[in-house]
């Protein structure tokens, strides 16, 4: 298939020995490109795999990839438990949020539903209405004192930082609805 000759010419002069062959771009098919649900599709039933996902279309049932990340895009209205490594929500989700590592509600988010991760970020202006449940993984090599120490800012009721109202300060007396 190849002339020799032609080869040659594109030896470097002078070169001792050969330099070592330069690795070949992967073909399209073993490129590793998130899956995607358009913003056209609508699916009902349960959705699991093993790669990335992100979801700009409809989507009522169960999402569940454990070892992989779940983004939900601006168009992306989810009707789903969602069980996956990390999740991100930009669009409207109804249901609970389980992350391995981390959930990130974007502040363009709905989000109704109890969030479980080790990271949780509520971007400003983003609607929430639900829990947050920060638990460290056991087998990280955790000591217990910061394993148990509360996240700088972690509040258990979500509602109170998506709404804007400042967390209650440490050693100050705890604000009463009485008059």
């Amino acid at each position: 298939m190849w002339n020799k000759r032609e080869e040659e010419t594109f030896r470097p002069s002078g070169a001792a020995s050969a330099a070592p062959p330069q690795p070949v771009p992967a073909a399209l098919g073993d490129r590793q490109d998130p899956g995607g649900i358009g913003a056209s599709i609508r699916i009902v039933g349960d959705v699991s795999g093993d790669e990335d996902l992100t979801i700009l279309g409809k989507v009522e049932g169960k999402i569940v990839l454990p070892k992989h990340s779940v983004t939900i895009g601006q168009s992306g209205r989810v009707k789903a438990d969602i069980q996956a490594k990390f999740v991100s929500v930009a669009g409207e989700v109804q249901g609970n949020l389980v992350a391995g590592e981390q959930i990130v509600i974007r502040k363009t988010a709905t989000m109704l539903g109890n969030l479980t991760a080790p990271r949780v970020g509520l971007e400003d202006g983003c609607r929430f209405r639900g829990s947050v449940e920060m638990e460290a993984p056991h087998d990280k090599g955790r000591t217990p004192s910061s394993a148990n120490a509360p996240a700088a800012g972690a509040t258990t009721g979500g509602a109170g930082v998506a709404g804007g109202m400042a967390p209650h300060a440490p050693g100050k007396p705890e604000p009463t609805a009485h008059s």
